[in-house]
């Protein structure tokens, strides 16, 4: 095994800067240079949901935070210390307010992202955090962190290890990406554009969703769906040690199709149960997910379920519903949405055999999904236990069979 030493990580870096903090509001245009924030860095991953742009002109009077194919991006404030690395799509962009790292000849970049998002990593962050009103990690510190490190050949060799998992983990994530899609564009063709099983319907009403083919109705979500609106238990009776139900009370976990589990409850109450789509009726009002199992919810989520059965149609009917967040509810400082004006929202309601037909079409693509994302989880729990050995020096990466870790773990 290649031999470890501790160096400064600023000796090892042409570069330790931050991205620009201030207003950015009236900065922002539709398209642009893209403009990374601290929501967009996911551990090993630049995430593209929210992601902003920039005009070419506040672009280059920003030259300090401008990032390059390579770079390392570090959250200061947060999940201080989640890193990710530019990838080469992103070359030229910029960004807000991040500790922004260009590594040497000597440190390989997504070696130096899984320093960070390990548990050691994250540990040494948070010990370093400064400031009053709200702590951060700033480049001082970053240039002060010592690390551990093994000769670069063996540093590549451990990050391509952790590469490999993370590109098998973007696949499946692309991959579940298009099924989404695709299922967008099966619903709309059938109930938007109302081209449903190749048929031309000429016989038109009018309703309150607008012109819909006769025989079809527009009538309140309560008439359709079975809806529960969550309640919280007291504080005293959650834990983050696993013991009881997984417990949501927004969309603090929530994923692109079902939430994590990171709060769990240990008396009974309000619950979803597994298939239910989980609204939340808080802002950000109108975000879905699918519970995955029994979760007790709380006053910022609803769980519904079709009273028909065709649940995968309603998840669809509902994202129609709620294709831009925050589009209704009311309330003075933070929106939301109460139980009857959930109840009232109006949603299709077609022909049964048309409403089977379209649930089964869906039920393909829903159930790969699904497939697909705990395919994802899998791997992240087998990279996340893999991180700590292979960044302190435990395992010799040239004795890891991948090929076996991961069996069973890809769809």
């Amino acid at each position: 095994m290649s031999e470890w030493r501790e160096v400064m990580l600023g000796d090892l870096c042409t570069r330790v800067t931050v991205g620009h903090v201030g207003k950015m509001a009236d900065e922002y245009v539709p398209d642009g240079v893209p403009f990374l924030r601290s929501q967009n860095v996911k551990p090993f991953r630049i995430s593209s949901d929210g992601l902003l742009h920039v005009s070419e002109h506040f672009h280059q009077k920003l030259a300090k935070s401008k990032l390059a194919a390579g770079d390392v991006v570090v959250i200061r404030t947060g999940y201080p210390g989640t890193a990710a690395v530019i990838p080469e799509q992103l070359d030229g962009s910029n960004c807000a307010d991040l500790v922004v790292i260009t590594p040497s000849a000597d440190l390989n970049a997504h070696m130096l992202a899984a320093v960070f998002n390990s548990a050691w990593g994250r540990s040494i962050v948070g010990g370093q955090l400064v400031g009053s009103a709200q702590q951060h990690f700033n480049v001082g510190s970053a240039k002060a962190l010592r690390v551990r490190l093994p000769s670069r050949a063996a540093q590549d060799q451990i990050a391509a290890v952790l590469c490999a998992l993370n590109d098998l983990i973007e696949n499946n994530r692309r991959r579940v990406e298009v099924l989404v899609e695709m299922a967008r564009v099966v619903y709309r063709e059938w109930f938007v554009h109302f081209r449903h099983l190749g048929r031309e319907r000429t016989a038109f009403v009018d309703s309150s969703l607008g012109p819909i083919p006769e025989g079809w109705e527009a009538v309140p979500l309560v008439d359709v769906a079975l809806i529960t609106m969550g309640q919280s238990p007291k504080s005293e009776f959650y834990n983050t040690d696993g013991v009881g139900t997984p417990f949501h009370q927004g969309v603090t976990d929530f994923g692109s199709h079902f939430p994590t589990h990171r709060k769990f409850c240990t008396v009974d109450g309000r619950s979803a149960v597994e298939g239910d789509i989980l609204v939340s009726v808080r802002a950000p009002v109108g975000r879905l997910n699918l519970a995955d199992t029994t979760l007790v919810i709380g006053r910022g989520i609803a769980a519904i379920r079709s009273r028909s059965g065709h649940q995968n149609l309603l998840f669809e009917k509902l994202k129609e519903v709620f294709a831009e967040e925050d589009s209704m509810g009311g309330g003075t400082i933070f929106k939301a949405i109460g139980k009857s004006e959930l109840q009232s929202i109006n949603v299709l309601r077609v022909p049964d055999l048309l409403a089977d037909r379209a649930d089964s079409d869906l039920a393909g693509p829903a159930e790969l999904m699904r497939t697909l994302t705990f395919s994802i989880r899998r791997l992240e729990e087998i990279r996340d236990l893999l991180l700590p050995k292979l960044v302190t020096g435990q395992i010799d990466v040239s004795s890891l069979d991948l090929d076996a870790l991961v069996e069973g773990s890809v769809a």
